[in-house]
């Protein structure tokens, strides 16, 4: 009796692991945007390939930039690392040296950052010249540093930018894998339609 009813639980317990669920596919945050060569055609207007996880799209409710990323980790307090590309960046100059100027006035202003002077270097994005700022930032209450790269480059007339950004405590080591993604998010970065201001010029 006692083997039959083992028998009988085994039989069940077999049973109930071959209809037990899969795990379902993981859900593509870019959804039919998302385009048959992996990359993603953003508000009908940008095309890029999005950083593979565990960098994260971040919901956008502010005005200072258009398409945002960001990726923690738990290695120290805080870990975290950010890339965007920024429509309207901070500042109106034409100018792109006068432009970043202005642009670090205010960038990350609420967090209290001393930020280091710029290093330049001039580069080509969207087959024009642009210019690279870095920077070290310094936050000297909570002792954090923040690791930080902008790109300005042109869309027609007016300047636009791409900006990166990796927070560690002082004492702690940048990873420089964070800052390969954001290159390669600005070489793969392009406009599929002349910009609202471009269209209004054009009529």
């Amino acid at each position: 009796m006692m083997k039959r009813m083992f028998a009988v639980i085994v039989g069940m317990l077999l049973l109930a692991g071959c209809v037990a669920p899969q795990p379902s596919e993981p859900v593509d945050p870019f959804g039919s945007m998302r385009r048959s060569d992996g990359s993603v055609l953003w508000q009908q207007e940008y095309a890029f390939v999005p950083p593979e996880a565990p960098w994260q799209l971040i919901d956008l409710n502010e005005t200072d930039y258009s398409i945002a990323f960001m990726k923690t980790c738990r290695a120290s307090y805080p870990c975290q690392s950010t890339l965007a590309y920024a429509e309207e960046p901070f500042g109106y100059s034409m100018d792109f040296e006068q432009r970043q100027r202005e642009f670090f006035k205010r960038f990350l202003w609420a967090s209290r950052v001393n930020f280091a002077e710029a290093e330049l270097s001039r580069t080509e994005v969207f087959g024009e010249d642009a210019l690279i700022a870095r920077t070290e930032g310094i936050e000297p209450v909570q002792r954090h540093k923040v690791d930080v790269k902008v790109v300005f480059a042109r869309r027609g007339e007016r300047v636009v930018a791409f900006y990166y950004t990796q927070w560690r405590p002082e004492d702690g080591a940048y990873d420089k894998t964070d800052i390969k993604d954001f290159d390669r998010f600005v070489e793969n970065f392009s406009f599929e339609r002349p910009s609202f201001y471009q269209r209004l010029l054009a009529d």
